[in-house]
Protein backbone atom coordinates (compact mmCIF):
# COMPACT_ATOMS: atom_id res chain seq x y z
CA UNK A 1 0.00 0.00 0.00
CA UNK A 2 3.13 2.39 0.81
CA UNK A 3 4.44 1.88 -2.87
CA UNK A 4 0.70 2.93 -4.09
CA UNK A 5 0.91 5.88 -1.85
CA UNK A 6 4.58 6.97 -2.22
CA UNK A 7 6.79 4.99 -4.59
CA UNK A 8 4.78 4.93 -7.90
CA UNK A 9 3.81 9.23 -7.54
CA UNK A 10 7.12 9.83 -6.93
CA UNK A 11 8.74 7.69 -9.61
CA UNK A 12 5.63 9.22 -12.30
CA UNK A 13 6.65 12.71 -11.25
CA UNK A 14 10.62 11.90 -11.50
CA UNK A 15 9.78 10.26 -14.84
CA UNK A 16 7.73 13.55 -15.96
CA UNK A 17 10.49 15.79 -15.04
CA UNK A 18 12.79 13.27 -17.17
CA UNK A 19 10.17 13.73 -20.17
CA UNK A 20 10.83 17.45 -20.00
CA UNK A 21 14.49 17.03 -19.99
CA UNK A 22 14.40 14.74 -22.42
CA UNK A 23 12.45 17.42 -24.71
CA UNK A 24 14.28 20.39 -24.56
CA UNK A 25 17.22 18.01 -25.71
CA UNK A 26 15.21 16.65 -28.52
CA UNK A 27 14.19 20.09 -29.33
CA UNK A 28 18.51 20.00 -29.68
CA UNK A 29 19.14 17.20 -31.37
CA UNK A 30 16.36 17.51 -33.86
CA UNK A 31 15.68 20.80 -35.72
CA UNK A 32 12.00 19.91 -36.91
CA UNK A 33 11.16 19.10 -33.37
CA UNK A 34 12.74 22.76 -32.47
CA UNK A 35 11.28 24.47 -35.21
CA UNK A 36 7.82 23.10 -33.62
CA UNK A 37 8.51 24.13 -30.06
CA UNK A 38 10.34 27.30 -30.28
CA UNK A 39 9.24 28.81 -33.55
CA UNK A 40 5.58 27.69 -32.80
CA UNK A 41 5.83 29.82 -29.52
CA UNK A 42 7.48 32.58 -31.78
CA UNK A 43 4.86 32.64 -33.98
CA UNK A 44 1.93 32.42 -31.06
CA UNK A 45 3.42 35.54 -29.49
CA UNK A 46 3.51 37.36 -33.03
CA UNK A 47 -0.02 36.63 -33.36
CA UNK A 48 -1.06 37.29 -29.87
CA UNK A 49 0.79 40.84 -30.19
CA UNK A 50 -0.92 41.78 -33.46
CA UNK A 51 -4.37 41.29 -32.24
CA UNK A 52 -3.33 43.76 -29.37
CA UNK A 53 -1.53 45.84 -31.84
CA UNK A 54 -4.69 45.86 -33.97
CA UNK A 55 -7.18 47.11 -31.23
CA UNK A 56 -8.70 43.08 -30.83
CA UNK A 57 -8.80 41.40 -27.36
CA UNK A 58 -5.91 38.78 -27.82
CA UNK A 59 -7.58 36.82 -24.57
CA UNK A 60 -9.89 34.35 -26.15
CA UNK A 61 -6.89 33.39 -28.72
CA UNK A 62 -4.67 33.35 -25.90
CA UNK A 63 -6.99 31.60 -23.81
CA UNK A 64 -7.22 28.90 -27.17
CA UNK A 65 -3.90 28.21 -27.79
CA UNK A 66 -2.80 27.50 -24.05
CA UNK A 67 -5.03 24.93 -23.67
CA UNK A 68 -3.92 23.17 -26.71
CA UNK A 69 -0.40 23.49 -25.98
CA UNK A 70 -1.46 22.01 -22.26
CA UNK A 71 -3.30 18.86 -24.30
CA UNK A 72 -0.59 18.43 -25.94
CA UNK A 73 1.69 18.44 -23.33
CA UNK A 74 -0.32 16.33 -21.35
CA UNK A 75 -0.48 13.89 -24.34
CA UNK A 76 3.10 13.45 -24.70
CA UNK A 77 4.44 13.45 -21.09
CA UNK A 78 1.36 12.73 -18.66
CA UNK A 79 -0.68 10.34 -19.90
CA UNK A 80 1.39 7.85 -21.66
CA UNK A 81 3.35 7.20 -18.52
CA UNK A 82 0.65 7.11 -16.04
CA UNK A 83 -1.25 4.62 -18.31
CA UNK A 84 1.50 2.50 -18.80
CA UNK A 85 2.59 2.36 -15.02
CA UNK A 86 -0.94 1.70 -13.68
CA UNK A 87 -1.37 -0.92 -16.49
CA UNK A 88 2.56 -2.22 -15.39
CA UNK A 89 0.85 -2.53 -11.87
CA UNK A 90 -1.71 -4.47 -12.38
CA UNK A 91 -0.74 -6.73 -14.68
CA UNK A 92 2.79 -7.15 -12.89
CA UNK A 93 4.90 -6.11 -16.57
CA UNK A 94 8.77 -5.98 -15.07
CA UNK A 95 10.72 -5.60 -18.33
CA UNK A 96 12.01 -2.36 -18.79
CA UNK A 97 12.08 -2.98 -22.40
CA UNK A 98 7.93 -2.69 -22.32
CA UNK A 99 7.76 0.01 -19.79
CA UNK A 100 10.45 1.93 -22.30
CA UNK A 101 8.27 0.90 -25.41
CA UNK A 102 4.82 1.37 -24.61
CA UNK A 103 5.24 4.84 -23.05
CA UNK A 104 7.29 5.77 -26.22
CA UNK A 105 4.65 4.55 -28.94
CA UNK A 106 2.03 6.26 -26.71
CA UNK A 107 3.89 9.83 -26.67
CA UNK A 108 3.89 9.40 -30.06
CA UNK A 109 0.21 8.20 -30.82
CA UNK A 110 -1.84 10.04 -28.20
CA UNK A 111 -0.69 13.97 -29.85
CA UNK A 112 -1.10 12.30 -33.28
CA UNK A 113 -4.52 10.71 -32.81
CA UNK A 114 -5.40 13.91 -30.97
CA UNK A 115 -4.30 16.40 -34.30
CA UNK A 116 -6.36 13.88 -36.42
CA UNK A 117 -3.48 13.60 -38.88
CA UNK A 118 -5.15 11.85 -41.39
CA UNK A 119 -2.28 11.80 -43.81
CA UNK A 120 0.98 10.46 -44.73
CA UNK A 121 3.56 12.43 -42.32
CA UNK A 122 6.01 14.66 -44.05
CA UNK A 123 9.42 13.76 -43.49
CA UNK A 124 9.51 16.61 -41.02
CA UNK A 125 6.83 15.37 -38.73
CA UNK A 126 8.77 11.73 -39.21
CA UNK A 127 11.76 13.26 -37.64
CA UNK A 128 9.31 14.62 -34.96
CA UNK A 129 7.41 11.26 -34.42
CA UNK A 130 10.56 9.80 -33.74
CA UNK A 131 11.44 12.36 -31.48
CA UNK A 132 8.41 12.33 -29.27
CA UNK A 133 9.25 8.30 -28.97
CA UNK A 134 12.35 8.59 -27.62
CA UNK A 135 11.24 11.45 -25.26
CA UNK A 136 8.30 8.86 -24.36
CA UNK A 137 10.54 5.99 -23.73
CA UNK A 138 13.33 8.23 -21.67
CA UNK A 139 10.51 8.62 -19.70
CA UNK A 140 9.04 5.07 -19.21
CA UNK A 141 12.67 4.52 -18.54
CA UNK A 142 13.03 6.91 -15.64
CA UNK A 143 9.64 5.42 -14.29
CA UNK A 144 11.17 2.10 -14.63
CA UNK A 145 14.20 2.58 -12.52
CA UNK A 146 12.77 3.99 -10.04
CA UNK A 147 9.11 2.03 -9.59
CA UNK A 148 8.90 -0.19 -12.50
CA UNK A 149 11.43 -3.39 -11.75
CA UNK A 150 9.09 -4.26 -8.65
CA UNK A 151 5.64 -3.39 -10.71
CA UNK A 152 3.30 -5.68 -9.38
CA UNK A 153 4.16 -6.04 -5.76
CA UNK A 154 6.54 -8.41 -3.95
CA UNK A 155 8.52 -11.08 -6.72
CA UNK A 156 7.58 -14.61 -5.84
CA UNK A 157 10.42 -16.33 -4.22
CA UNK A 158 10.19 -19.66 -6.31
Amino acid sequence: MLRWLLLIPFALVMAMAAGLVAMMVASVVSPGLALLIGGGFERLLDALFGLAEGGVDPGPTAEAAFALLGRLGFAIIVAPVVLVAVGSELFGLRSGLIQSGLTGLLSALLPLGMLGLARTPSGAEVQVIGALVLVGAATGFVYWLIAGRGAGGQRSAS
